[in-house]
């Protein structure tokens, strides 16, 4: 199975190659995947604080404010002081609920960027999305859904893997999609690997929470905001992914 991969936002294809490293090797090693990482297609600053943590440029990210007038509006530099709230949406409507720019102009190009490598490199049976890259998957998702709706065109994906992520936006109205108040769902298998001790945690939930539930697995690595690399934690997840493919191309 051929997989397109997503880094998270200011990451790159060769940290996030990196990153993912154990994984591609245990899917590699009995030819179960095939992998090809992107970089995504905005060039991107870290928000202040947090150069270390992601690294040495370049930087880049898929989705950002229409208008750069202030990093308030900019929803990745409210992640210093991310809420708390009683359910996973409701910590995600306090997240968005006011003040955040919109993001229609690089969310469209985004989708149309990864519409533009399907069609050359294609086809791609699977998505891998980390972080940032989670959303833009689970939102390309319902994309090829909705165009599908549209014109019949069939989609190619079959099976997603998201680490770390957060909800997709609404390709129509670009609003994020939670699942208390809409009615979209990704209606393939996907396999959702969170981590219990990630301060974003919610945003996982919320993304698993928009996702068929007899089709979707979920695999805590028991860490933060981070990839799993233990070689035991590998073996499990790599058989979890082995049968969610299965089970996808039956």
């Amino acid at each position: 199975m051929k997989f397109l991969c997503l880094p998270g936002a200011y990451g790159s294809a060769d940290k996030f190659q990196v990153q993912l490293a154990p994984l591609v090797n245990e899917l590699l090693s009995d030819g179960s995947a095939t992998f090809r990482f992107v970089d995504a297609p905005c060039e991107a600053v870290p928000p202040e604080g947090f150069e270390d943590f992601f690294g040495k440029p370049p930087y880049y990210r898929f989705i950002e404010p229409d208008e750069k007038e202030s990093e308030d509006t900019d929803v990745l530099s409210r992640i210093r002081d991310f809420p708390e709230c009683d359910t996973a949406e409701d910590t995600m409507r306090e997240l968005m609920k006011e003040g955040v720019a919109s993001s229609v102009i690089s969310t469209n190009r985004a989708i149309q960027f990864l519409f533009d490598i399907m069609d050359k490199e294609g086809p791609f049976e699977g998505i891998i999305g980390y972080s940032e890259g989670a959303t833009v998957a689970s939102t390309f998702l319902l994309a090829e859904q909705k165009r599908f709706e549209e014109t019949g065109r069939k989609p190619q994906i079959k099976c997603a893997i998201f680490f770390a992520g957060w909800p997709p936006l609404d390709p129509s109205t670009y609003a994020m999609v939670l699942s208390d108040e809409s009615d979209l769902m990704i209606n393939i298998h996907t396999c959702h690997i969170i981590g219990s001790l990630d301060p974003y945690v919610a945003g996982s939930m919320a993304l698993y929470n928009t996702c068929e539930p007899d089709t979707a697995y979920i695999f805590d690595h028991g860490k933060g905001h981070t990839l799993p690399r233990e070689k035991g934690v590998i073996k499990e997840l790599g058989d979890v992914i082995r049968t969610m493919m299965a089970e996808a191309s039956a």
